[in-house]
C-alpha cells in the first residue's frame, strides 16, 4: 500500500497528533492530516473510527488509533526511517519511556487545563503529579541526550517534545515553577517546524482562555 492510500485524522491542539507529526517529520514522510468530520466525538467520525480518538490512520478497511501503535506500524512496514532502536532491550526501554510520558506525564499536564484563565490557584497535588514522571524523563535525558538512548531521536523523544511544549505553555499561564528536563532538540528543519507550529497553536489557545476569563 502506498502513502497516497492512507488517510490520517488529527486535530491541531492534540498532543498525540503533534507527537505523530514529529515522528512523520523524522521519518521523512508526508501524510496530510484531515480534521475529523464534525469533530472527533461526533457520530460521523465514530462510524469509521469507533474509538472516537485522534490521531487515527486509515488504510482501506484497516483502522489504527493510538500514536505509538501508528508509529510502530509505520516502522514495521518500512515506511521512512525507523524510530525504534535496534535490540530487544533498547526497544523495550523506548516503549517504557513512551508509555510513561503518555500515561503519566501527559494526563498530569492535561489536568491543569481547567486552571488556565480560571483565576484559581493550582493545587499542590496537581503540581506534584508532574514530579515523578518528570524525574523519570530526566534520568533518561542525562546530558541532554535523546530519550531513545541512541544518537538519533525516536519514539519517546517525539512524545516528550510535544508534552514539554504543553508544559511550557502552561508554565507561562500558571507560573508552575517547573524544572523541565532538557533533551536533544528536533534535528531536522521539518521536525523543528512541526514543533514550532505546535507551540504557536498552544500559545493561541492559552491567549484565548486568558482573554475569555
Amino acid at each position: 500500500m502506498v502513502a497516497t492510500d492512507r488517510v490520517l485524522y488529527g486535530t491541531a491542539l492534540s498532543v498525540y497528533c503533534c507527537k505523530l507529526r514529529l515522528a512523520l517529520a523524522l521519518k521523512g514522510l508526508a501524510l496530510p492530516e484531515t480534521p475529523p468530520p464534525d469533530g472527533y466525538t461526533s457520530a460521523a467520525y465514530r462510524r469509521f473510527v469507533p474509538q472516537g480518538t485522534v490521531p487515527a490512520l486509515i488504510e482501506g478497511d484497516f483502522v489504527l488509533t493510538e500514536s505509538d501503535a501508528i508509529i510502530e506500524y509505520l516502522d514495521e512496514i518500512g515506511a521512512g526511517r525507523p524510530l525504534m532502536p535496534q535490540g530487544a532491550r533498547m526497544r523495550a526501554r523506548a516503549r517504557a519511556l513512551s508509555r510513561q510520558i503518555d500515561t503519566r506525564l501527559e494526563p498530569a499536564a492535561r489536568a491543569l487545563f481547567p486552571f488556565v484563565g480560571a483565576r484559581l490557584p493550582v493545587p499542590e497535588a496537581a503540581r506534584q503529579a508532574l514530579t515523578r514522571p518528570l524525574d523519570i524523563v530526566a534520568r533518561g535525558a542525562e546530558g541532554g541526550r535523546y530519550l531513545s538512548g541512541t544518537a538519533t531521536p525516536g519514539l519517546p523523544d517525539c512524545g516528550y517534545w510535544a508534552v514539554r511544549a504543553v508544559l511550557k505553555a502552561l508554565e507561562g499561564a500558571l507560573g508552575l515553577g517547573l524544572d523541565l528536563p532538557e533533551t536533544g532538540p528536533p534535528p531536522t528543519p521539518k521536525s523543528a517546524e512541526v514543533l514550532e507550529t505546535y507551540r504557536r497553536t498552544l500559545a493561541g489557545w492559552v491567549t484565548q482562555k486568558m482573554e475569555g476569563a
